[in-house]
Parts: structure tokens; C-alpha cells; sequence
């Protein structure tokens, strides 16, 4: 079971992989991911969603609605230059049990910036998560799924977890609601990260109804902090908690 559960974690942490990759090119890595206390990890399957991109003034907004109806925690990517704009509903996020990690400042490609401006972009991204919700970060997922070896290199030198996926939903290109919800229902296992993106209408109307699949097979919606196994609201340093019964539904703050 354990190894059922750590077998599809994919993790962009000390991912030493030459050259550059993104959502075209990029094939999902089997590692298995530690944690604390094995013999307290419930016999259930975790899986973590999480939306890139925003906040979105709109869509955002109509995203968190479905979550909270259905109870469900996510991890959102934001976009520093995004949040400034929207501070609200990245307090909101936050709020209503979210997790708020670091998708940059500005959006570039990260495979074509120098040390300086990566670490800069993330650096005020976290800022700004940390100033609008209280909470800090160091995950972060790179635009595109881009990066490059030296890039891991700096970011794991400054501190910073480059997190990726194990499932591609494609929203962002157009997919349909229905290969949308065949992508997740047969490529998720026990661990898995779907990846989506926050401003999409189809994403939303599919939502539900895969929620309420995921469900019916056993899954618990945990964050990525809880996923890897360490909460980094609780200060960065504590084990993320390892309930024995769903994490939903979301008690706001």
C-alpha cells in the first residue's frame, strides 16, 4: 500500500534533468516522496488539485465556489503581478482552507532568465502570498512546466521546491470537458497532482462531476503541502497532518 501511494508523486524538487522541458515534452517521473510517521498514513488514496495561473477577477472566484460546495481543498499557483491586482480573492483563497503557492511574478519563461531574475520573480511572489494571506511558501511551479538544470540547481540552493504533475488536464488548450475527465479518471493513483488552470470555463463545468468520481474510488483531496508531507503554514518545519478520514470538508478560517 505504501508503495501504492508514493508510486505516481511526481516532484520537480532536485529534478537534475538536462536541458529544457514544458507541457509538450514532459514525461512524468515515478519517485517516491517521504514522509513522517508511515505507520499513521491512512489506507486511502490522496490526490492533490491544483490551477495555475490567476486570480482571475471572474473565473477564480467561480472556481472557489465549486470547491467550497463540494469541499474540497486545492492548491492554487498564483501569479504575483496577478495577486497585487486581486488581492482579494487571494485572501479569500486562503480563507476558505486553500493553499496559495508561487507560480512567479511576471509569468516569463524560466528557461530563458538568468539566476537573478528567477530568484527575484519568486521572491516577490512569496511576498506577496505571505503579506495578503500570513502564511509563507517555497513551492513553486514553473510557467509552462519550463526549466532547465542550472535553474533546479538555484532554486534548491535558495530554498525553493519546484513542484510539477502527474496529470495533465490540457484545459488550457482548449481540451474538452469530457478528455478532461478521461485524462484524470484514468491517469490519477494514489499521489497524484492533476494540473489545471484557473481561468477556465470548461474546467469548471467538469469539476463536479470528477470530484463526485474521485470520490466514489476513495480519494481524500489533500494540498500539495500535505501530499509531500510537510505543511509550510505550520512555520515549514512540522509534518503536514496525516488524518484518517477525508480532509473535507473545508472549516473557513
Amino acid at each position: 500500500m505504501i508503495f501504492r501511494r508514493y508510486h505516481a508523486i511526481l516532484l520537480g524538487i532536485f529534478l537534475l534533468l538536462s536541458g529544457a522541458v514544458s507541457y509538450s515534452s514532459f514525461e512524468p517521473l515515478r519517485q517516491s516522496c517521504p514522509r513522517p510517521n508511515l505507520s499513521l498514513v491512512p489506507r486511502h488514496p490522496w490526490i492533490a488539485l491544483t490551477f495555475d495561473d490567476g486570480p482571475h477577477p471572474v473565473m477564480t472566484e467561480k472556481l472557489m465556489t465549486v470547491l467550497k460546495r463540494e469541499g474540497v481543498p486545492a492548491t492554487f499557483f498564483v501569479v504575483g503581478k496577478m495577486a497585487v491586482r486581486y488581492p482579494g480573492i487571494v485572501e479569500e483563497m486562503a480563507r476558505e482552507g486553500h493553499e496559495v503557492a508561487n507560480h512567479t511574478f511576471s509569468h516569463p519563461n524560466l528557461s530563458h532568465v538568468d539566476t537573478k531574475t528567477l530568484l527575484n520573480e519568486l521572491g516577490q511572489t512569496r511576498e506577496v502570498i505571505r503579506r495578503l494571506t500570513g502564511l509563507d511558501t517555497v513551492y513553486f511551479r514553473p510557467p509552462g512546466g519550463d526549466y532547465t538544470k542550472s535553474m533546479v540547481k538555484a532554486v534548491k540552493k535558495a530554498g525553493y521546491r519546484m513542484i510539477l504533475w502527474t496529470v495533465l488536464t490540457n484545459d488550457v488548450n482548449g481540451a474538452s470537458v469530457e478528455v478532461m475527465r478521461h485524462r484524470i479518471m484514468t491517469q490519477s493513483a494514489d499521489g497524484a497532482i492533476v494540473l489545471m488552470h484557473s481561468g477556465m470555463p470548461k474546467t469548471i463545468d467538469m469539476l463536479p462531476g470528477v470530484i463526485e468520481e474521485l470520490r466514489r474510488q476513495g480519494y481524500h483531496f489533500v494540498t500539495v503541502s500535505q501530499l509531500m508531507g510537510f505543511d509550510h503554514s505550520l512555520g515549514g518545519t512540522q509534518p503536514a497532518p496525516l488524518p484518517d478520514r477525508p480532509v473535507y470538508p473545508i472549516v473557513s478560517r
